[in-house]
């Protein structure tokens, strides 16, 4: 029989997605499977689906916590999970029925410390993107170090940083998630992917990503979107302790989050300390990204434009992007 895999779902007031999101796992071609759902204080009707499902299925197992957020659910999951390697599926997301085989052989036929594999951006509407490389077929593995791995996540190459569309050896990760409303994913991947002598990514596309509207990253608060700069100082920090062959990376990923952040609190009432911030790292890091062959050109752009202040490159920014 093939290692018991836990498969963690973190669930939170996502009572329309929930069934088509468990159906998806317990219809996996893998079979031996722990399947732990983890209500995390949800108010609609989630605790019940949830206990419905455990009674049908003796792979599933029901935990009900208080409301903690996403990534203290994830941390107590796999505090409790029972699994030889483990994946994450969040609770308004669903999978393909051979995500878990898949990533499974990618792991074992490269002899890698993770798997991963490619996902689509999906809509209610039934609109769906595609993430994977079209360069290469569905067949192709891409391999690399962990190290050069965190390096192409930070410049938003090959690799997602997402928690999900992943595989995890218990043995050898040590995942842990800081309680950050966004950008905990990248963090978490800052801590445990240069500890990996090889990653393995199938570019098939397993995970189908629910754009929803309604969550955390979707609503202007100026509180989570700022996160996302807390959250980028930390991975800079963490990525240049880990190895100075990050350093240009970790500069253009904490470029693009304060490039983004700026102009969504731009004109904002009350944002004045945030965007003083976020003017203090572009300023600090904007020649690393200039002169970076790896940057993406509109960003490298962007950091010469911020020379003649911060209000010149919000206002053309503003102007290419209508």
């Amino acid at each position: 029989m093939k290692p018991l895999v836990s498969v963690i779902v973190p669930i939170y007031n996502v009572e329309k997605y929930l069934n088509k999101c468990v159906d998806s796992i317990i219809s996996q071609s893998y079979k031996n499977l722990e399947i732990l759902l983890i209500d995390d204080g949800s108010t609609d009707s989630c605790p019940a689906i949830c206990d419905n499902y455990a009674e049908a299925d003796p792979r599933v197992k029901v935990f009900h916590k208080k409301n903690e957020g996403l990534s203290k659910t994830r941390n107590f999951a796999v505090s409790v999970m029972t699994g030889n390697y483990y994946c994450f599926v969040d609770g308004d997301d669903s999978v393909h029925c051979d995500y878990i085989m898949t990533m499974y052989n990618t792991m074992i036929d490269n002899q890698a410390d993770i798997s991963m594999c490619s996902y689509f951006y999906v809509w209610n509407d039934g609109r769906k993107k595609l993430t994977r490389n079209t360069e290469f077929s569905e067949d192709t593995v891409f391999t690399d170090t962990g190290l050069d791995a965190l390096r192409k996540i930070l410049y938003g190459k090959t690799y997602a940083p997402s928690c999900w569309c992943k595989l995890y050896d218990k043995s050898k990760t040590n995942l842990y998630c800081q309680p950050y409303l966004t950008g905990e994913d990248v963090l978490a991947a800052a801590g445990y992917f240069p500890a990996f002598n090889k990653v393995a990514m199938s570019n098939k596309p397993l995970y189908f990503y629910l754009q929803n509207d309604a969550s955390l990253t979707k609503v202007f608060k100026p509180k989570n979107i700022y996160d996302t700069v807390l959250t980028a100082d930390e991975i800079y920090k963490i990525s240049v302790e880990t190895s100075k062959t990050l350093t240009n990376a970790a500069a253009y990923y904490l470029i693009e989050k304060n490039l983004m952040v700026l102009m969504k609190l731009y004109g904002h009432e009350g944002q004045e300390d945030k965007i003083k911030h976020i003017k203090e790292n572009i300023k600090k890091h904007r020649k690393t990204v200039i002169m970076d062959s790896e940057a993406e050109l509109r960003t490298r752009i962007a950091c010469l434009i911020s020379y003649f202040g911060i209000g010149t490159l919000c206002r053309i920014r503003n102007m290419i992007t209508k």
